[in-house]
């Protein structure tokens, strides 16, 4: 054996700040608080076929996010921790493949820059920091397409098997979104001859293999007419609803989010459109494609593009090159002055302006980090107008944003992100040495989402909750403790119950306790 190739790169070490939060984590309630609790109810109740909220099974998705999250804290232990080793693992992967993606379109030795542009990608930093299943989807696709390419170009069996394996496992976390990718990789599919192949079928149904015996055991029992429940979550995203947005919202939207990449990689993207056929096929029709169909659906989110980021980073080191080996004053240059100039003046402006305003509250341990990292990204990215060494421009392109992420994840802002709400609870179960005892949830009297989005985040870190949600006060036992929304007039308290904490960062919740 190869004693060289066996060796893991020491610079993939440099992903680790990036990858990995140690302090103490919180939740936001959707999706991420959602799929927590449902993985904890997985545990406590033995179900994991059918997806639970309180003693009801939730017909509008699959198992698939809430199962490995359930599986993790099973082998792992209980911890918020342990619920991201999941997500952890998706975006080593997604990293992984964009390294190979870039082997396999650009010929050179600089594979690591193109997943370090992933991996400081405002969007993708975000996700590989929430525990859902949208970073799972994406590395399932990135995987898809980097297989593909190599199944064709290598013949190779098992290249061609992960070319169809990866569908069905997609679908078992993100249902009808899958067809998206597929889509758009289908006509090379068909073009490339690998559709014909036998592996690629035999890859196909392996991996549908989870979904289809998940909705086998599924169907058997809660019957078909809940299992539907699938398909009117599809009808619900394509009419209508809260998440509806016009037909340009990505053109903005995902502009923003590859922050600070967003100029080269336009400008990498339109070079991609004169590369060789395989090249522009992925790096520049593909993301049309995408982006166009998801323009389509009338439910946009921002986390729907995060499958095309892979190649988005490419793109963006192609803009970057572009940048460095432009020697002309042309529209490049004044575009290589904005990205590398402007954007840090700017940035050092709004330090400025959070430094010396309230208009983001910053505690005292979140602030350094901030300052700290805005401060050296913009000393970095205007230290490269200086160079003339092309290669040290192109580290410092590359290392202004790297410490800028990496201080934006150390200060816990993408990860301990209901802090002041995580503490209260923490101060309340050590001082009411609740630890131990289970806290029963009372059905709230409004039912809006900002009151449900709050009980989540709390039932998140309540040690021990109900086995099930209580419709009122009456039902609750004597001795008992609950959160409720419920008003109590003076003598009602008194009587009856006492009041151990309606803090103003639970409101409206109520922690109670019934004589």
């Amino acid at each position: 054996m190869n004693k060289k190739n066996t060796k893991i790169n020491p610079k993939f070490l440099l992903f680790l700040p990036l990858l990995f939060y140690f302090g103490k984590r919180s939740l936001i309630a959707y999706d991420e608080g959602f799929y927590a609790l449902q993985a904890r109810w997985i545990i406590e109740k033995s179900n994991w076929i059918g997806p639970i909220w309180w003693d009801e099974v939730i017909s509008d998705r699959t198992i698939g996010i809430q199962f490995l999250i359930a599986l993790s804290k099973k082998f792992f232990g209980d911890s918020l921790f342990v619920i991201y080793i999941p997500i952890i693992f998706a975006a080593i992967l997604m990293i992984y493949c964009t390294y190979q993606l870039h082997k396999e379109f650009i010929k050179d030795k600089n594979e690591i820059y193109s997943s370090l542009i992933l991996s400081t990608t405002f969007l993708w930093i975000n996700y590989a920091h929430m525990a859902t299943q949208d970073m799972v989807f994406s590395s399932l696709v990135s995987l898809g397409l980097i297989s593909t390419i190599k199944a064709y170009k290598t013949n190779n069996k098992n290249q061609i098997l992960l070319s169809g394996s990866w569908i069905g496992i997609a679908v078992m976390m993100k249902t009808y979104l899958t067809a998206i990718p597929l889509l758009g990789i289908f006509p090379f599919l068909i073009r490339s001859k690998l559709i014909y192949k036998r592996n690629f079928w035999i890859g196909t149904i392996l991996g549908f293999l989870p979904f289809a015996l998940w909705s086998y055991k599924y169907i058997s029992l809660y019957s078909f007419s809940t299992y539907s429940g699938l398909f009117e979550k599809l009808i619900f995203l394509s009419k209508n609803n809260h998440f509806t947005n016009p037909f340009y919202y990505y053109l903005w939207n995902f502009s923003i989010n590859i922050f600070p990449w967003t100029i080269p990689s336009f400008i990498g993207f339109f070079k991609a459109s004169r590369d060789n056929i395989i090249s522009r096929y992925f790096l520049y029709y593909y993301p049309i494609f995408i982006l166009v169909l998801l323009s389509f659906f009338s439910t946009k989110t921002p986390y729907y593009p995060l499958q095309i980021l892979s190649l988005t980073s490419i793109n963006t080191y192609i803009g970057i090159k572009y940048f460095i080996e432009n020697n002309k004053k042309n529209i490049f240059f004044y575009l290589e002055k904005i990205n590398f100039l402007i954007i840090p003046i700017l940035t050092i402006a709004f330090i400025l302006i959070i430094n010396f305003s309230e208009i983001i509250s910053l505690d005292n341990k979140t602030k350094p980090f901030i300052f700290a990292g805005g401060g050296l990204f913009s000393l970095v990215w205007m230290t490269y107008n200086l160079l003339k060494n092309k290669k040290r421009k192109l580290n410092y392109a590359i290392l202004g944003p790297y410490l800028l992420i990496s201080c934006l994840v150390q200060s816990g802002l993408i990860t301990d992100k209901s802090k002041e709400l995580r503490i209260a609870i923490e101060d309340l179960v050590r001082n009411e040495n609740l630890s131990n005892i289970p806290i029963e949830i009372i059905k709230p009297e409004i039912n809006d989402d900002e009151v449900i989005s709050k009980i989540i985040k709390i039932m998140v870190k309540t040690p021990k909750i109900g086995e099930r949600r209580l419709d009122n006060l009456s039902e609750l036992s004597r001795e008992s403790y609950a959160w409720t929304t419920k008003r109590f007039d003076k003598n009602t308290k008194l009587k009856d119950y006492q009041i151990l904490n309606e803090d103003k960062v639970f409101y409206p919740w109520k922690l109670i306790y019934k004589k």
